[in-house]
This record gives C-alpha cells, structure tokens and sequence, in this order.
C-alpha cells in the first residue's frame, strides 16, 4: 500500500479511536522510518474474555547483534485509548523459529519493558518503543531457529526478508551442538547469539521441565492473540534442544561435551514443583500489581469525581440558602409596602374630606416655637423676592415710573435683609447649617 492508501485504510480502522488524530501521525512516522511494518486490522481477547478490534503494526524489525543485522518478526496492538495506553508488543515466531523465553519475553511472544510499564502521553511514542525494542534485543534476541527434526513441513514463502541478505533472526551453531556462551575479550567462531541461561538452568520442551524463574515469569498464551505466521525462513540452522549448562569459566563449552542423558532426570519433583510454584508466584504477583494499578487510577479518577460533585453541592447549598434569605426579606418589604400603601390610602381620604375646611396658616405645625418663626420668616423673606420681581415687571412695562420702583425695593431690600439675618442666627440656635447663598 501507498502512503495516501495507508492513511485511508487506517482513517477506516481507526473509526473507533478516542484520539484518531495523533494515533494516526505516529503510525504514519513509524512506516516513514519502518518500512517493513504494515498496518492490519485484528480482534483481540482480553483477560476477562471481552473481544475488540484493534489496529496492529505487524512485520520485522531491524535488530543489530555482532555486527551483523536481524530482522525480528514483532506485532504491536494499539489500544484504542492510545497514546494515553501503552500498546500490546508480541514477538511472532515464524515456522522455523522458536521463542526465547527471557526477562523481557514469556513464553507466548509477550513483550515486557520498563519503556511500557512507565509509559507516558507527551513522553513516550512508538518511534521510541520500536527504538528500544531494537537495543533490548539486539543484547537478548527474542527468538531462535528450530532444529531441523521439529518441523518436518517444507519451509513457506518469506514474507519479510531480511535487509542485505542477512538472517531475519539470530540461530545456533551448524553443527548441532551446544552453542557457546559468549564471555568478555573471548574470541567467538559464530556472529549468532547464543543461547542464555536462565536462573534455573535452561530446560527444553522435550523433558517436560518447566523454565527457571526469572524477573519477568512467563505467561501463559490464554486471553492473547495467537501468533501469527509470516511464512518460515528456509535453509537455517537448527537450535538445539538439548538442556543448556551454564559456562562456570572463560572456555566455553565444546559441542562434544554434551551431558549424558541420565544427567536430565536428575531434576527431582521438590525442584519442579518449586520452579512452578515459583513461576506461578511471580506470574500472579504481577497480575496483581497491574489490576491493583489499574484499580488506584480508577479510584483516584472517582475520587477526583466525587470531589468536584461536592464542590458542586456546597456551592448549590450557599445559592439556594442566599435565596430563601433573599425570598423572606422580598416578604418583608412587600408587606411593609402594603402596609404603607393602606396609611397614605387612608391620609388622602382624610384630606380629601377635609378639603374644605382646611387653613392655609394651620397646615403647617412645627414642634417647638423657633422653627415655626423659621417657616414664617422664610415664607416672608420669599414673598418679598416675588415682591420684587413683580415691581421689576411692573418698571418694564412702564406701569410705575422709576422714582416709585426705587422707593419700594429701597424699603423691601431693608425687610429682606433683616429677614436673612433673623433665619441665620435662628438656625444657629437650632443648630441647623448655614443657608447656602444668604
């Protein structure tokens, strides 16, 4: 498939996809850089028997070992939270090959690295996985080549072929032997890997034994993807299955050296069963952990949750209070509203009656006799300003002649000021404020 064909096909896979958008542009880097790695489409089973469909990037991997290039047949499944989840990572032997089990893969192809464990959005990608995938195999390749014996079936077309002609993954020694074990400053007859051992010595599937514990136990295949085939690699060597026994100094072990026969049912039923118990022990360990994990996120997620719900609720509980309190002030006043409305309705209808009846001089009523003397030298003190006015008109309009305006304002401005000083000293015993502009 073409670049623009890819991206069809995985907008068309990725339809389910939380984040489309950024899975999409690190799958797209990783074919720019990976070309060998394709993109498919497959179900997955999960531990609690749930099945979904998920995208895979599926092909070999160049891994350096010796100088020599490998190319290692890998799978990876996306989930479909990614980049927020770490993808699945499987090694996919083919028919000739055979899994190494070891600290980073188990015994059905599974990948385990701190890369995935400690796995971050912003911090980690797929570019970077592949990257460390390559270093961790390139000092502990994954797989191995069957003996010649273990598959009678002719070899199928290679589906990955290996870059420069080299061997797709690391194989035994030719000549059928025990292959040697690599030692520091030790000159090495072969740029295969060979074979390490592992804490309780190697045991091949022929006698029954189980594998030596190690930090990373292995798993069984239930609720993971069945290994697919990407068609055999004809012509390589066959890895021996005869148990493997550890070099204990700088010479390695020669091909003709091998154990009796006898020395492989040595192993008594007390180290079996403390092997399996071992093995199943650290199995359920790490289960554990990742459930226990897995639960602590989904408990911090709900207890994020639950704190912002009550934030809520308090803050729903001081709005509905303020607004009883605001309801019953709202009572209040309409009810002192009604109350007043009810005395200025009856005070009209008092004055309405008494209409009639009324005195001009008697409407006003002071409570104490200096501010009753206040009303009625204001009240003369304005008269006299209408008083002047009015002869002012009367001037304009030639009603009075000059010499009787002056005479009358002459005598009025006397009584004005006289009226403006008797309020001022009033008011000063009152204790009232000055009058602005007397």
């Amino acid at each position: 498939m073409t670049t623009p064909n890819y991206e069809q096909y995985l907008k068309n896979c990725l339809a389910k996809y939380k984040n489309k958008d950024v899975t999409k542009r690190e799958v797209l880097q990783v074919f720019t850089s990976y070309a060998d790695l394709k993109p498919n489409l497959q179900p997955h089973i999960f531990n609690d028997g749930s099945r979904k469909d998920l995208l895979t990037l599926e092909g070999t991997i160049p891994v350096q070992y010796r100088g020599s290039t490998y190319n290692i047949p890998v799978c990876m499944y996306l989930m479909e939270t990614h980049p927020f989840n770490p993808p699945l990572c499987y090694v996919r032997p083919t028919a000739t090959m055979e899994i190494k089990t070891g600290k980073h893969v188990d015994s059905s192809g599974r990948v385990y690295l701190p890369y995935l464990h400690e796995w971050k959005h912003g911090k980690s990608d797929l570019i970077g996985l592949i990257e460390v995938m390559r270093i961790v195999f390139g000092e502990e390749p994954p797989v191995f080549a069957k003996s010649a014996a273990s598959h009678s079936q002719p070899a199928a077309h290679q589906s990955y072929p290996a870059a420069g002609g080299q061997t797709p993954y690391p194989v035994g020694p030719p000549g059928g032997g025990y292959p040697s074990m690599p030692m520091p400053g030790a000159a090495s007859s072969t740029p295969y890997p060979s074979y390490p051992p592992s804490t309780g010595g190697y045991q091949p599937p022929s006698t029954g034994y189980p594998a030596g514990p190690s930090s990373y136990p292995p798993a069984t295949s239930a609720g993971y993807p069945g290994a697919q085939q990407y068609g055999s690699q004809p012509g390589y060597p066959s890895y021996p299955q005869q148990p493997y026994q550890a070099a204990t100094s700088a010479t390695p072990v020669a091909s003709s050296e091998r154990p009796p026969l006898e020395s492989r049912a040595s192993i008594s039923e007390d180290t079996i069963r403390a092997s399996l118990l071992s093995a199943v022990n650290d199995k359920l360990r790490r289960r554990m952990r990742e459930t226990f994990q897995q639960a602590q996120a989904e408990m911090d997620a709900l207890k994020r949750t639950e704190d912002d719900l009550k934030k809520g609720q308090r803050q729903l509980d001081e709005m509905i209070q303020k607004l009883d309190t605001e309801c019953v002030e709202v009572d209040k006043n309409v009810q002192l509203l009604k109350q007043k409305d009810e005395e200025i309705k009856e005070v009209i209808t008092k004055m309405e009656s008494q209409s009639d009846s009324v005195d001009i001089d008697e409407a006003v009523v002071t409570t104490a006799p200096l501010y009753k003397q206040l009303v009625n030298l204001f009240a003369e003190e304005n008269a006299i300003e209408d008083t002047i006015y009015y002869l002012g008109e009367a001037l304009r309009k030639e009603v009075i002649d000059l010499e009787v305006f002056l005479k009358h304002v002459r005598e009025l401005s006397r009584k004005q000021y006289m009226c403006r000083a008797l309020i001022q000293k009033a008011r000063k015993t009152a204790g009232l404020g000055e009058v602005v502009g007397h």
